[in-house]
């Protein structure tokens, strides 16, 4: 289960997006798969973040050209994180 502390000062889609961007790192999500949809996010977070917030995590990581959407497909890690993207 993902944790993410609601009373932090750092908002919780990066919080999320540091998730990710740390299973990327230590291949459990390996460059060239689909990470887990919306819903399995959603599921993995207890159902305590909502879709827009979990979009939101994914939209950073896709601007730091991490991962990107394909039609139809899903979400996939298209690079490795670097030490200067860590939120």
């Amino acid at each position: 289960m993902i944790e993410i502390d609601r009373e932090s000062i750092i908002p919780m889609y990066v919080q999320l997006a540091s998730v990710l961007r740390e299973r990327i790192r230590r291949g459990e999500i390996p460059v060239g798969r689909r990470i887990p949809s919306q819903y399995e996010l959603e599921q993995e977070l207890g159902g305590s973040v909502s879709r827009r917030t979990i979009q939101s995590a994914i939209d950073l990581l896709r601007e730091e050209g991490i991962l990107q959407g394909v039609q139809g497909k899903g979400v996939f890690v298209i690079a490795m994180p670097t030490d200067a993207s860590d939120g």
